[in-house]
């Protein structure tokens, strides 16, 4: 991640500093950014002084969001802010915990080497509701000890079949990551060239498009998972009461493990029992004609889609080599 959005530990904050925003569950992180979001939208003082505004409202947390907002546009900001706690209010809710991080690790592995603008997605990684925030585990394994661990992602569906991701964090303004497209690949902004990138900022955001892309592509897989009500019904209704949002849209993604649920069908014989895998996706010979054709080293190829096979109830297969950070090419 980039260092504008680096934060110190809760362990370093003078004890009469709030403890607000450094809160880790998935429930308690959605509270205290909308808090934290709303108490600044209409401190004109804040904004009027963005240097010292931060640090000023909740003390000296507020280096790391002075870092990201200086020298740009106090409107575009602040409304900024305004979208993402309307994007929070009105969309689907998901947390995708740690016994997703080998297979969104494996699932991911497809696209090395791959250019971003030449991955394919299946039409499976369209997210299950046009607004939708999700926090994944597996995206905390690339942040270092100084960066904000409690992210979550702001994703919104367009009719042209793009998803667009930001982050958000109790002590960061929205951040824009990227998009992804089923036939365009992954996308950067056009005036942030990737490839002016230091290496961890192009592994974090390439990282966190693809875990998207990923969870989005399990959670409409209803076989494989199980969608329970997050947190307790009395968190939920207190998130009603306080933060307006209604309580059917809270969503903790497990794997579905009730060996009841896999379908057999008649004549099948013993090697359907196998613990659910991915079946990795890959680049085959194409002709310039053909229809959603990607090139590698020049030369024309088509994307075959990867799949799901096997079923949770009877485990996980991990891939046969260790998980690594993916550095992505850019051109």
């Amino acid at each position: 991640m980039s260092e504008e959005m680096e934060i110190v530990t809760p362990d370093d904050l003078p004890k009469d500093v709030p403890r607000i925003g450094n809160r880790m569950g998935f429930i308690e992180t959605i509270d205290d950014t909308l808090k934290v979001y709303r108490s600044l939208i209409d401190d004109d003082e804040f904004w009027n002084n963005k240097q010292a505004g931060w640090r000023g409202h909740l003390g000296s947390e507020g280096e790391n969001f002075d870092a990201d907002i200086k020298g740009s546009s106090t409107f575009q900001e602040r409304m900024d802010v305004r979208n993402a706690i309307e994007h929070i209010k009105h969309c689907d809710l998901y947390h995708m915990g740690e016994e997703f991080n080998e297979i969104l690790t494996d699932w991911g592995d497809q696209y090395d080497d791959i250019l971003f603008g030449e991955m394919r997605f299946s039409k499976f990684t369209r997210p299950p509701s046009r607004l939708c925030y999700i926090r994944i585990a597996q995206v905390e394994r690339y942040l270092g000890e100084k960066d904000i661990q409690n992210l979550g992602f702001l994703t919104e569906y367009f009719e042209d079949g793009l998803t667009s991701v930001r982050a958000v964090a109790p002590f960061s303004p929205p951040i824009a990551i990227g998009a992804y497209h089923p036939d365009r690949g992954i996308l950067f902004d056009a005036d942030d060239d990737p490839n002016n990138w230091e290496d961890r900022k192009v592994t974090f955001m390439s990282n966190v498009v693809l875990a998207v892309a990923g969870c989005f592509e399990l959670i409409n897989n209803p076989k494989f998972i199980v969608t329970q009500a997050a947190g307790t019904r009395a968190q939920r209704k207190q998130m009603r009461r306080e933060q307006d949002i209604p309580l059917e849209v809270w969503h903790k993604i497990t794997w579905n493990v009730d060996e009841n649920t896999v379908e057999v069908k008649e004549g099948e014989r013993g090697g359907w029992r196998l613990p659910l895998h991915y079946n990795r996706g890959h680049p085959k010979k194409a002709e310039p004609h053909h229809k959603n054709v990607m090139y590698k080293n020049g030369k024309p190829y088509k994307w075959i889609h990867g799949y799901w096979a096997g079923h949770p109830a009877y485990g996980i297969k991990k891939g046969y080599h260790a998980p690594k950070i993916k550095l992505g090419k850019v051109a």
